[in-house]
């Protein structure tokens, strides 16, 4: 397989990872509560404190997965294990498609309500960078069940890269993975309004939904029409 499928790959696996919602949501909480709180200044450090927090579980997961694979599959990933991979991949679809949004008119998540209500209480009440980098941490993590199967294909494709090469995307893939983040705060730095992010995410709830699940079965099919066929 060449560089550019690889490359590929670990696009198409950034671009179904950003279509979750968690991480958003608890930003704009945090960004809202802040706000009510804050000079903007300090409300913009633990926005960028967040952020980073996500991008760190981004990178620890990306990084952990290569070593697994390098070490347990010699590098890559076999006929069996991809086969595998597929099938977490269409179940995160089915998963996308039915519970991953909560009914109602709201944004709220597959998430546990005593994990969501310590969510909300932590991102209302943070008042330094450290206890924003944390919470950050704790809303990326809490979505491994989910994009987990993204960060394996990724690495897959990663080491199957020149090493200069691979050195880059490691480093870069955690920050693609946060790119609504940092476009969310650089809407919100531009004057954005807030309520307005928040109703379009709730009446296009039907449309992400099924962007995302639509995400993890075209990811689905792509390793296997490239990865697994060949």
């Amino acid at each position: 397989m060449s560089d550019f499928l690889h490359i590929a790959t670990i696009v198409l696996c950034g671009m179904v990872q950003i279509s979750l919602q968690l991480s958003l949501g608890v930003l704009i909480l945090l960004h809202r509560s802040s706000q009510s709180h804050h000079r903007r200044k300090k409300t913009r450090r633990l926005a960028y404190s967040f952020i980073l927090g996500c991008a760190a579980i981004c990178f620890l997961a990306v990084s952990s997965a290569c070593f697994f694979i390098s070490r347990a599959g010699k590098g890559f990933l076999n006929i069996s294990t991809l086969a595998v991979i597929i099938g977490i991949l269409l179940g995160c679809a089915i998963a996308m498609w039915t519970f991953y949004y909560r009914r109602g008119k709201n944004t709220q998540l597959w998430l546990p309500k005593s994990f969501t209500k310590f969510i909300q209480e932590r991102a209302k009440n943070c008042s330094d960078g450290a206890e924003a980098f944390s919470l950050g941490l704790v809303s990326a993590f809490a979505e491994i069940p989910i994009s987990f199967a993204l960060f394996i294909v990724a690495a897959n494709s990663i080491l199957h890269l020149p090493d200069n090469l691979s050195t880059i995307a490691v480093i870069i893939y955690p920050f693609f993975c946060c790119l609504p983040l940092l476009i969310m705060r650089t809407q919100i730095y531009s004057g954005k309004n807030l309520a307005e992010v928040q109703r379009w995410r709730i009446k296009n709830k039907s449309f992400l939904r099924v962007i995302s699940g639509s995400g993890f079965a075209v990811l689905a099919l792509f390793i296997y029409a490239f990865w697994v066929v060949q």
